[in-house]
């Protein structure tokens, strides 16, 4: 990967990392069908002038559009509403590297050598000691959540992200016009649509936008716009260090403490990363990213 490149896919894992604590934050007031419906609103709201309604794009890409918007956002906002630590959902996050991995080999014939396996294997233990050195207690519901949406996000983001026919603004787009029936469906049947807006104080709107703007819409056009250019196993192992900018986000919000675990997890993780991008001298697509 070009170091533009690995630079944007850092800043991305860094706002998914400090995304657990703001998607928390925003969740004091929004119950998770609530957070998933008004994510999709705004996103649409955003993305209107790249929506084109009556294009026609393969089911495929709907279907990859369902599990992402209605799918995989509601079961990461569960997860974490149901779970008194995050380290659970750190920990579930982290099999969207080898889980990506898998299935870019199985549907798009993606030729994995045996040192990018092993870069990720590395990773994926640093990014699981990473993520459980700071507490043991997890939730065996919450845990099940993220792994589900985490395979929903992996086969979605690959559809999406090999693919060509949609850019990847209309693509965005046409996530969260899918979600919009099913989310608020989902949210009138738990209860309003929407939160007591007189409830809401401004690190509320703060967290609610930094996980829809930033998170949910930046970060996944980074993303999809990398799958198009490099291989799945260039890219998404970068997503390992999600829990060390995670730690990092509960030392600056929560003041706690630094512990040696946090820098010694993501040193493992970086070593990993750094075994599977040098696996090979394969070089990006002559396709632009962006």
């Amino acid at each position: 990967m070009k170091p533009i490149h690995i630079l944007l896919m850092l800043c991305t894992v860094a706002v998914w990392g400090f995304n657990f604590v703001a998607t928390r934050v925003a969740l004091e007031i929004f119950s998770p069908e609530q957070m998933a419906f008004a994510r999709s609103v705004l996103t649409l709201a955003i993305l209107l002038p790249w929506w084109k309604p009556f294009k026609r794009i393969p089911w495929q890409l709907m279907a990859a559009a369902l599990a992402i918007g209605a799918g995989s956002f509601y079961l990461l906002y569960q997860a974490i509403s149901i779970t008194e630590s995050l380290t659970t959902v750190a920990v579930g996050t982290q099999l969207m590297p080898p889980l990506s991995a898998i299935l870019a080999l199985l549907f798009f014939h993606e030729h994995i050598s045996p040192r990018k396996w092993l870069g990720i294997l590395i990773a994926t233990m640093g990014a699981v000691y990473l993520a459980g050195a700071t507490t043991s207690s997890l939730s065996v519901t919450a845990l099940g959540m993220t792994v589900l949406s985490v395979l929903l996000y992996s086969a979605g983001s690959i559809i999406i992200g090999k693919s060509k026919s949609v850019s990847v603004w209309s693509m965005l787009a046409w996530i969260a016009a899918m979600s919009l029936l099913p989310l608020g469906l989902m949210a009138a049947v738990s209860g309003p649509l929407y939160p007591d807006l007189n409830l809401m104080q401004i690190h509320h709107w703060l967290a609610f936008l930094f996980a829809v703007v930033f998170s949910a819409l930046i970060g996944q056009a980074v993303l999809f716009s990398l799958y198009r250019r490099y291989p799945v196993s260039d890219v998404a192992p970068w997503a390992l260090l999600i829990p060390f900018f995670a730690g990092l986000s509960s030392i600056l919000v929560y003041g706690e403490s630094i512990s040696l675990s946090l820098f010694l997890g993501g040193a493992i993780v970086l070593l990993g990363v750094w075994v599977q991008q040098s696996s090979d001298g394969r070089t990006a697509r002559d396709t632009p990213a962006f």
